[in-house]
């Protein structure tokens, strides 16, 4: 039996509070294209949170077509990931990325984050 793939909102992060707990307390990686904090939940899956500046990105639409490359690579492997809150933080270099560059920046970052928490 295939396990789903939904994006649901058990796996977002949502409040201010949460989003703080992972900054400070999480383990960080990053490159030219994002940071990603990351802390053990006891929620028993990954949940993300994505943090995408009007500074570091553009516009909305720029934003937004960001966010939903994201989301897709998150939901891709959320089943690979031990249960930890994940946010994800563009940086500048992440404006003018095409899709394939931050496809393998997030499959890398994620393994290390990965590794990191097991």
């Amino acid at each position: 039996m295939q396990r789903p793939l939904a994006f649901r909102t058990r796996h977002r992060l949502r409040s201010a509070p949460e989003f703080e707990r992972v900054y400070r307390q999480g383990i960080r990686a990053g490159d030219a294209l994002f940071g990603i904090s990351a802390l053990k939940n006891d929620h028993g899956h990954a949940r993300l949170g994505l943090s995408i500046g009007a500074k570091a990105v553009g516009n909305a639409v720029r934003r937004n077509r960001l966010r939903r490359v994201l989301r897709e690579h998150f939901r891709q492997s959320q089943h690979d990931l031990p249960a930890i809150d994940i946010v994800i933080t563009a940086r500048p270099g992440a404006r003018a990325a095409a899709n394939d560059a931050v496809a393998a920046s997030i499959v890398r970052l994620l393994g290390q984050i990965r590794s990191r928490c097991q």
